[in-house]
């Protein structure tokens, strides 16, 4: 048994290599990464077919075409009528009718620097605003968000008018919001739904807006939100490539949509909003101590049953098989924090469908019998005050949950929904992503949105340029791991069990953390793999990963350097037994990796695998330097590799050893594996 990390020359390695069959890297990535990209809502569907149960009118932008009109492609406006629930009987006040002012709600900001942008959604029953910072591709990160219960569509049964007391609590948020965006130096975007959509004096709501605030406010039809809410929902999932159904529950409607590849195939807003039915069935805002009959809950469930099959979204989804089930906002958001508060603290296994999940690593999702669970629980306590009590349910909840709660169950009962995921964007992000696509010419969101939060956050804490050396072991370890599972021979004899595995997703959680591993810098150079590990862990900027993919992220940032993996840290133990065994082999990889970089100039430009069944030789490749044109030296990023060894040879079990090659060498390793295995 020679000793790990033994410096040798690749002519002393030729002559050791005997009979066994040896295996050698192909070097590509393991997972491809998208090289195209999605489009802002203003950019949707040039040549798609887009249906909805909406008609609309609308202003156009500028000299655009409207935004809506824009999505449809050939589609006639008149196959947008139907059903009942238009907007085209509205007043057709250009004011009213989303108008978007030629000067935006704010100061413009330079193209050629980061571009600052507040989006605020006045929904039936919150205001929200986000406030994101946006690069000159257009890639944006969070800065700050803002949330107030108005309760704007309260008061009408029907939604039919914005009451006074709603009006004055609306001025005044939209007031702080505009202060807040004045603080940020952020364009504002100012966009209203269900509440101003339907209300006869919506014309002097919003201009009482403009004249009060400054604001000006773009009244989107139910088509427009619909889509919108599915460009939002992109950005925060990995699901471009995938047929998906989005539902989103708001106060006063319920949007649907079905999208693939960026663009909708069917979008649809229905007269179904938690405020609204709490108000026509539930009499919400009588007292607070006002029991829930059994019979409000029957006349509920039958007049939802009857939109939905009168809307014709239930054919339309049936007919379109998806991937994926969607939910957004805060009814969707506030069932799955119910159901993950009771999910990681009940002891009662007969509680929930499957296995019991006692961390707090559970991604953001519930299947549809941990639903009607929630749903029992919830109708089960009588008045306000019994379900504001409910663990894991907001407070602020309590008197309007039932009514959302009872349309999401019947939502999944009608469509054939088995699970869904939650998504923490929604509208609000989404009319960011319209507003930087008319913003930028060649505005290009990301498909792949994990590697592009992945990289955003690395930019954010990128000191001393150390990025390009984190992406660059990042490339190294990737080539590591694709030669630990590759053998010429065909023979799976010399690849390591713990190598296999190891498949494309861990392959590209490896290719993250190293990218991620230097963030901690920005705090400070002693320990920094410990504030790598905080940051990765306490951040909003990291989408499309779930709970546990973060944890490992964070896991694998802390431990690519001093101490390795161990029982006693409470976060490794709390992994299952498998991830626990694929972070230690993620963490092997990753350690010799980020050593070859050690001086953070890329000096190494490959390395290379070849192995048998008790050893493993990395031939690493010099890049050239183009002062002198000879190879660089690698001497002290090969000595600190080798210091990584002996946990490299614990993991995968095999004797292991490091030499400098050139292209000559690789050629007669390569001559002699093949060889090997031609004879075997």
């Amino acid at each position: 048994m020679s000793c790990a990390g033994s410096l040798v020359r690749a002519t002393d390695i030729l002559g050791s290599i005997g009979g066994q069959p040896t295996c050698s890297t192909a070097l590509t990535s393991l997972r491809s990464v998208h090289g195209t990209s999605t489009h802002g809502y203003s950019r949707l569907m040039e040549t798609a077919h887009l249906t909805s149960s909406l008609s609309f009118k609308r202003t156009a932008r500028g000299n655009q075409v409207p935004l809506v009109a824009r999505s449809m492609g050939s589609v006639e406006s008149d196959s947008l009528t139907g059903n009942g629930i238009g907007v085209k009987g509205f007043d057709a006040d250009p004011v009213s009718l989303n108008q978007v002012s030629s000067q935006r709600n704010g100061a413009k900001s330079g193209q050629s620097e980061d571009l600052v942008l507040a989006a605020v959604d006045m929904g039936t029953n919150s205001f929200h605003m986000v406030v994101v910072r946006a690069d000159k591709e257009g890639r944006f990160q969070l800065m700050d968000t803002e949330k107030e219960d108005v309760r704007l569509g309260s008061g009408s049964p029907d939604l039919s008018v914005i009451t006074p007391d709603a009006e004055e609590r609306a001025l005044a948020a939209l007031k702080r919001f505009k202060i807040l965006a004045q603080t940020r130096k952020a364009e504002m975007r100012v966009v209203a739904t269900s509440a101003v959509r339907e209300a006869r004096n919506r014309r002097t709501f919003v201009r009482r807006v403009r004249d009060t605030v400054g604001l000006e406010v773009e009244v989107l039809a139910g088509t427009e939100e619909a889509c919108l809410i599915y460009q939002g929902v992109l950005q925060a999932l990995p699901v471009y490539d995938k047929t998906v159904l989005v539902v989103d529950i708001g106060g006063g409607s319920t949007e649907f949509v079905l999208g693939n590849a960026g663009k909708p195939i069917y979008a649809t807003s229905l007269k179904l909003g938690h405020i609204r039915l709490s108000q026509q069935f539930l009499a919400l805002g009588q007292s607070k101590k006002e029991e829930l009959k059994k019979e409000q809950i029957e006349e509920l469930r039958r007049h939802i049953r009857v939109i939905l099959a009168d809307s014709g979204v239930i054919e339309k989804v049936l007919a379109t098989p998806f991937d994926i089930a969607i939910g957004s906002s805060g009814t969707i958001e506030s069932i799955e924090q119910m159901i993950h508060h009771t999910v990681t603290t009940s002891t009662d296994s007969q509680v929930l469908d499957g296995p019991q999940n006692t961390s707090s690593l559970r991604d953001r999702e519930f299947t549809a019998d941990e639903l009607n669970q929630a749903v029992k629980k919830i109708c089960k306590a009588k008045t306000v005050e019994q379900r504001a009590k409910i663990p894991g349910l907001p407070e602020k909840r309590a008197d309007v949950i039932v009514g959302g709660a009872v349309l999401l169950e019947e939502i999944f009962l009608a469509m054939g929904i088995k699970k869904m995921k939650v998504s923490p964007y929604a509208l609000r992000e989404g009319v960011i992503v319209d507003t930087l696509a008319e913003t930028f010419s060649n505005y290009k969101p990301g498909l792949n949105i994990r590697l592009s939060s992945i990289l955003n956050l690395a930019m954010k804490f990128n000191t001393d340029r150390r990025m390009e050396s984190a992406q660059h072991s990042a490339g190294l370890a990737k080539e590591i791991l694709a030669g630990l599972q590759t053998c010429r021979s065909g023979s799976s004899e010399s690849v390591s069990d713990v190598a296999l595995l190891l498949n494309n997703d861990d392959a590209e959680l490896l290719e993250a953390a190293t990218i991620l591993h230097y963030v901690g810098m920005f705090i400070n150079h002693k320990s920094y793999h410990k504030h790598s590990h905080y940051l990765i862990k306490n951040n909003e900027h990291l989408l499309g990963y779930s709970p546990m993919e973060i944890e490992i992220l964070a896991l694998l940032a802390r431990y690519h350097r001093k101490k390795v993996p161990s029982q006693k840290d409470e976060d490794f133990a709390a992994l299952p037994e498998e991830v626990q065994k694929k972070v230690r082999a993620m963490c092997a990889v990753m350690r010799v990796a980020v050593a070859l970089d050690r001086c953070d100039s890329s000096a190494i430009q490959h390395v290379h695998v070849f192995q048998q069944s008790e050893s493993i030789l990395l031939a690493v490749v010099p890049a050239t330097d183009p002062a002198t044109g000879y190879a660089r030296d690698v001497s002290l990023e090969v000595w600190a590799a080798q210091q990584e060894l002996t946990y490299f040879v614990k993991i995968f079990k095999r004797r292991v050893s490091i030499i400098v090659a050139d292209e000559h060498d690789l050629e007669a390793l390569s001559t002699e594996a093949q060889s090997v295995s031609l004879s075997s």
